[in-house]
């Protein structure tokens, strides 16, 4: 904990036993906001950037920021998981100390369903997921080869 007049750092303040905190700017004599009127606050905990151009709430601040320092409220780490609680993909691990114990599916005797066949434009060949739109685009692209072999007989068998 350095200073620096030309940069304002918020203090958080405690008694000598450790048990009453306040809150105050580097350059100030008098405490934002404190626990206990009566405490004498001797003994610098902690200090954070000051930015003069937020407003602050100083006793949620020293709340929030006790809070922290007594455990009852868990910051995040970096990876947006507090302390040592385990990552959440580890509830997804079997809890087996043995890891042969864990049984794997069968892979070579897995049957896989079978795609769905494309259904293809009976003049260019695209490929489509449903006869709605294999309809449409014939429709729309082939409009003339449908009209030429509507106009055909149909060689129906006798």
């Amino acid at each position: 904990m350095f200073f620096n007049p030309g940069i304002r750092k918020i203090q958080l303040w405690s008694d000598a036993r450790g048990k009453e905190f306040a809150v105050r700017l580097s350059n100030d004599h008098d405490f934002k906001a404190v626990s206990n009127p009566a405490a004498d606050y001797t003994k610098l905990v902690e200090e954070a950037d000051y930015f003069s151009d937020m407003d602050y709430d100083w006793k949620y601040l020293l709340e929030h920021w006790t809070a922290v320092k007594n455990g009852s409220v868990k910051l995040l780490d970096d990876d947006g998981h507090g302390g040592k609680e385990p990552h959440p993909a580890a509830f997804d691990l079997p809890d087996v100390d043995d890891v042969s114990a864990v049984k794997r599916p069968n892979v070579r005797g897995a049957k896989r369903e079978k795609p769905k066949p494309l259904l293809k434009c009976r003049y260019c060949m695209l490929s489509y997921n449903s006869e709605k739109e294999r309809h449409e685009h014939e429709v729309t692209w082939h409009a003339e080869k449908r009209k030429e072999n509507s106009n055909q007989p149909s060689s129906a068998p006798n």
